[in-house]
């Protein structure tokens, strides 16, 4: 493993709640190839026909991109209304267009919804994968298109200051975008008026946001440190804090710089001055997001994100409401929680033995292992994404049920093309580096495989010499057509007990493994 990977992981680890991204324009170049703002702005100029060049805006507002886009607007507004050009574009919007500024900001919109599809390339398309994994808080954003909530289906979507104002925020799936949504041409925050409006109301916002800046990492790409918009909230969160509190952002703030000439990805230290505050962050350096999203998969919770929201949503109507619309059920029946969207929120009583009964949470890597050999007819969905996944140990049975659940290729392995966007990139690495060699002995006993297999021509004639420690350290060295499946089954069953040996149960829970493995990987039943 990396250097970056292990200091990044450290860092992410010793915070008790999940990273928030904050993600600006660059996120967008990267994955959908949109312009800088100002390239859009010349391409909207040209586009529309206006009857001077960008130049003469951009001069006349001193260069100023909310002042170049307010001169564009007000030229605009007159043409959209009149030239035939925009007819159709008046009969979908002029009913909703609230200010000389929304012909504008419609036909910025369209232009923008107009790009959705993703760079193709394998760069992106191997970002965009891990990505989708990533276990996260939430997003805040100045982005206006809609590639976050297509990524993210499962957030909610809080668009413009307003919005996110007045609305109960849960701070865990959700998505704010603060400078407007493509989705909702007038919320775009685009002109010098509509900076001015926002920047008048940034001290609500940031007090919205002032907790999870507290409480949880916050990870920003597609920005640069001195990037006007960071520094507008990051100065008005900072006008809520007192200087005892300002030492609690400490290390929580971590900015992904993007670099081309960057070989490897790195983190250090380093500050931005925000108000005559010097405020210590972790940079890091970057040429590709590969690490950083993989990390942040593999950065586990204990319940899905939309869960998660769902009961904290329900909890705190409980709390605050009097005439509470929350349905809360006492319950040990674990049905209920497959149908949590009936339920809406469940407490449970006395449901650690019944989760143990069903492998999902409690249960230990033994009964696992038993498993294998005596079948208990656990459903192996649950057990498959609900427990195999945060087992702990060197060997570990995965493939009967994973084979069960219908999650394994051909080959016998974990594939992207099969629906596994439930387990970390970890995982999937685990399961599909398991091969014969994984089961073999340590040390000199690899060295006698050639005289094992002249000496032994079956594991029945292995089992017959009674010695369990040769049959358990030798049985992996047999080449898998001497080993039947059935006589090792019964090895196993007639000996389960070596399971809590103190001596032989590690040789025995890996042979469990390798019988898991030869029964289930269909890849190694090709070599039967």
């Amino acid at each position: 493993m990396g250097i970056f990977i292990n200091q990044f992981k450290e860092h992410i680890t010793k915070f008790s709640t999940s990273p928030f991204l904050f993600i600006g324009s660059g996120f967008s170049r990267r994955y959908l190839g949109l312009p800088t703002w100002e390239l859009l702005l010349m391409e909207v100029c040209e586009e529309l026909k206006l009857p001077k060049p960008y130049n003469f805006y951009k001069s006349n507002a001193d260069s100023q991109l909310p002042k170049i886009a307010s001169l564009i607007g007000n030229e605009f507004n007159e043409i959209w209304w009149s030239s035939p050009e925009f007819k159709s574009s008046r009969k979908d919007f002029e009913a909703v267009a609230e200010t000389k500024y929304s012909p504008l900001k419609y036909e910025v919109a369209k232009k923008i919804n107009n790009k959705t599809a993703l760079l193709t390339n394998d760069l992106v398309e191997k970002e965009i994968k891990l990505l989708k994994k990533i276990n996260i808080d939430g997003i805040i954003t100045t982005n206006w298109d809609q590639l976050l909530e297509q990524t993210f289906p499962d957030f909610n979507k809080f668009i413009g200051q307003e919005e996110l104002i007045f609305s109960e925020l849960y701070s865990i799936g959700e998505i704010y975008k603060i400078h407007g949504c493509s989705s909702n041409a007038n919320s775009l925050v685009l002109t010098e008026e509509d900076y001015q409006n926002f920047e008048e109301r940034n001290e609500y916002l940031a007090a919205k946001l002032l907790t999870i800046f507290i409480e949880n990492p916050i990870i920003f790409i597609g920005y640069s440190l001195d990037d006007k918009n960071i520094q507008s909230i990051l100065k008005s969160i900072i006008k809520c804090l007192t200087k005892d509190k300002i030492e609690k952002l400490k290390d929580r703030l971590i900015f992904c710089q993007w670099s081309p000439t960057a070989t490897k990805t790195t983190i250090i230290d380093s500050t931005i001055l925000i108000s005559d505050t010097v405020i210590p962050l972790k940079l890091i350096t970057l040429n590709d997001f590969i690490e950083v999203y993989t990390i942040l998969a593999n950065n586990k919770r204990k319940l899905p994100t939309k869960i998660l929201r769902q009961m904290k949503g329900m909890v705190y109507d409980f709390v605050k409401s009097n005439s509470s619309k929350s349905k809360i059920y006492v319950t040990d029946n674990l049905d209920d929680i497959e149908n949590i969207h009936e339920a809406e929120f469940v407490y449970g009583v006395g449901l650690k033995e019944r989760f143990a009964e069903v492998g999902i949470k409690g249960i230990e890597l033994k009964d696992v292992l038993a498993d294998v050999v005596v079948s208990r007819n656990w459903d192996s969905q649950k057990i498959s994404t609900l427990c195999l996944p945060f087992l702990l140990g060197k060997y570990i049975p995965y493939f009967k049920h994973l084979d069960s659940a219908g999650l394994l290729n051909e080959n016998g392995k974990l594939d992207e093309n099969i629906d596994i966007s439930q387990f970390s990139p970890e995982f999937i690495k685990k399961v599909n580096d398991v091969k014969l060699e994984t089961f073999y002995p340590t040390g000199s006993y690899v060295k006698k495989k050639a005289e094992i297999n002249r000496t032994f021509t079956t594991f029945k004639q292995l089992v017959e010499t009674g010695n369990d420690l040769h049959i358990l350290i030798y049985t992996p060295l047999l080449a898998v057509k001497k080993i039947n499946l059935d006589d090792m089954k019964r090895y196993l069953e007639d000996n389960i007990r070596l399971i809590n040996d103190s001596k032989l149960g590690t040789h025995f829970r890996k042979l469990i493994c390798l019988y898991d493995y030869l029964l289930f990987q269909s890849n190694c039943n090709k070599l039967r």
